[in-house]
């Protein structure tokens, strides 16, 4: 019993690899096309992290703990990315909406917090 226990990964885990997988999606669809179009450095920047994430997501499942810090420095870039592209860069959003940093935002603050609660959990 004792054995099954430590092979089976633990909610907290799960939920973080499920909050790093929600925004690997999000780059894959949203931010890469977008900061192709917009050009420059953002579109390695953007799929750099996005490989970050997928790598992190693949360490948890081999319980790594750095995919816990993959997910965590995702997670602080994700809540300066728009400050430094909307305000810093002065590029407007793509669709002209000036409330969608809460999206990435709230998903960044879900990822620090799973991965901070994994870190603790993780023996």
């Amino acid at each position: 019993m004792e054995k099954n226990k430590k092979e089976k990964f633990t909610i907290y885990i799960q939920a973080a690899i499920a909050m790093m997988l929600i925004q690997l999606v999000h780059k894959i669809v949203r931010e890469i096309p977008g900061a192709l179009n917009m050009g420059g450095s953002g579109a390695i920047l953007v799929t750099m992290f996005a490989g970050m994430l997928a790598l992190g997501i693949v360490l948890l499942f081999f319980k790594v703990k750095w995919g816990l810090i993959l997910g965590l420095i995702d997670g602080a870039f994700m809540i300066f990315q728009p400050i430094l592209v909307h305000v810093i860069l002065a590029k407007p959003d793509i669709n002209g909406i000036w409330w969608y940093p809460i999206f990435p935002w709230t998903q960044a603050i879900l990822i620090i917090y799973f991965c901070i609660l994994a870190w603790k959990k993780l023996d």
